[in-house]
C-alpha cells in the first residue's frame, strides 16, 4: 500500500543554518502521527515544507505516491493535504458559518466566481453544515468569528482546515493555550476528525499526544531521533534525555 506521506532525506537550510537535517519518514494511510520535540527543533519548518509554504533545500515529499516538492500550498491542498496554523486564521468579521462556507468553495468547485451568490452553492452550504456539526459550533453559527472564545476559535480553525475534505490533515499545536477542560474537548474533536483521515499533529501537550497518536516521531535539532508507538517512545532513553525527561514517567 502506498503511504499517505513519504518523506525522503528532507533537508532545509536558511543560509548556513541547517534546520531540517535529512528527515526520513513514512506515514501510513489513516494513521494519526504526532511530531514532538523541544522548541527550536524544526517542527514548524517541517510543516511548512510538507504544505508547500517552503521549498526544501533537497529531498523529496510524496503525497500518496506523488511528489509535491515545488508545488504551491494551493496545489498541495487540491491534491489532498490541508494544514492548520499555531495562531487562529479566521475571517474575524464573518460569521462562523460564513467562514466554513468560504473554506468549502474549493471542494464545491465554486472557485472565485464572484458573480455567483454564495447561497446558491448548494454543495458548499451542505459541506459547511456538516463541518459545523462536526466541530460542535452549531449554536454559534451566526456569531462573528472574532467574537468567539479562544477555544471555539481554535475549533473553527480546525473546521476550516478539514472543510475541503482532504485525506491528509496537518494540525499545528491544536491545543496550545487551552485550559484542561478545553484541551479535553479539543482532544475529542481531533479524535472525531481522525476517523477517516490521515492526521499529522505537532503538539507539546504529552497527554494529548499519548491519547491520540498511533505513532510518534521525535524531532530534535532537525533530525528524527526516534519513531514508534507511544509506549516505545515513552520508554526510549534517547527521547527521555533529549525531550521528555521526567514527564515520560
Amino acid at each position: 500500500m502506498v503511504a499517505a506521506l513519504s518523506i525522503r532525506q528532507l533537508k532545509k537550510s536558511f543560509g548556513p543554518t541547517e534546520v531540517i537535517r535529512g528527515v526520513d519518514l513514512e506515514i501510513a494511510e489513516g494513521e494519526t502521527h504526532a511530531v514532538i520535540g523541544p522548541n527550536g527543533a524544526g517542527k514548524s519548518t517541517f510543516f511548512n515544507l510538507l504544505s508547500g509554504a517552503l521549498l526544501p533545500t533537497s529531498g523529496d515529499i510524496q503525497l500518496k505516491g506523488r511528489s509535491i516538492v515545488g508545488l504551491s500550498p494551493t496545489r498541495v491542498l487540491n491534491l489532498g493535504l490541508a494544514r492548520s496554523f499555531q495562531t487562529s486564521n479566521v475571517f474575524t468579521n464573518l460569521s462562523v458559518f460564513e467562514n466554513l462556507r468560504c473554506a468549502c468553495f474549493n471542494q464545491a468547485r465554486a472557485g472565485y466566481q464572484f458573480w455567483r451568490s454564495a447561497m446558491t452553492v448548494r454543495r458548499a452550504n451542505r459541506r459547511a453544515e456538516e463541518v459545523l456539526a462536526l466541530v460542535g459550533l452549531e449554536d454559534l453559527r451566526a456569531a462573528p468569528a472574532g467574537s468567539l472564545p479562544y477555544a471555539s476559535q481554535r475549533a473553527l480553525e480546525i473546521g476550516i482546515t478539514i472543510a475541503p475534505d482532504t485525506g491528509v490533515v496537518l494540525l499545528d499545536e491544536p491545543t496550545a493555550g487551552m485550559s484542561n477542560a478545553e484541551t479535553g474537548r479539543a482532544t475529542e474533536l481531533i479524535r472525531r476528525i481522525a476517523e477517516h483521515r490521515t492526521l499529522v499533529i505537532v503538539e507539546h501537550d504529552m497527554g494529548v499526544v499519548f491519547k491520540l497518536a498511533d505513532r510518534i516521531s521525535v524531532l530534535v535539532y532537525g533530525e528524527i531521533i526516534a519513531t514508534g508507538e507511544p509506549a516505545a517512545i515513552r520508554a526510549d532513553p534517547r527521547v527521555k534525555e533529549a525531550y521528555l525527561g521526567q514527564d515520560a514517567a
